[in-house]
């Protein structure tokens, strides 16, 4: 099984990772504004499994480019899973769930 890795995909992903400390950032200052829980910092923990997806990506393009200097495991779909998607979808997760808490009144107070 050929895997393709784009080398296109890291610099998404580390956008996400900017747009996420941002928000921290400007969630922090709303939630001590709001005097709300600081439910930002979930944002931090949520960039840490952002940025091991972003290490496992650049290590798959690593890879794929010299496949030959590398164990097979490492191209596996059980690893890729493991260490590129799971952390994705997990910070996915964890962003999505504080991003509705801190900034669903946009969504609900526009009328």
């Amino acid at each position: 099984m050929k895997i393709e890795i784009s080398i296109l995909g890291t610099l998404g992903i580390f956008s996400i990772i900017i747009l996420f400390y941002i928000l921290a950032r400007l969630s922090e200052r709303l939630g001590s504004v709001e005097k709300m829980p600081p439910l930002y910092r979930n944002y931090y923990v949520a960039i840490i499994f952002w940025t091991l997806g972003f290490t496992a990506q650049l290590a798959m393009v690593r890879i794929s480019l010299t496949p030959e200097n590398f164990p097979g495991w490492l191209m596996s779909p059980w690893f890729l899973l493991v260490a590129y998607y799971l952390p994705l979808g997990i910070a996915a997760t964890i962003s999505l769930a504080v991003t509705w808490r801190y900034w669903s009144w946009l969504i609900t107070n526009s009328k």
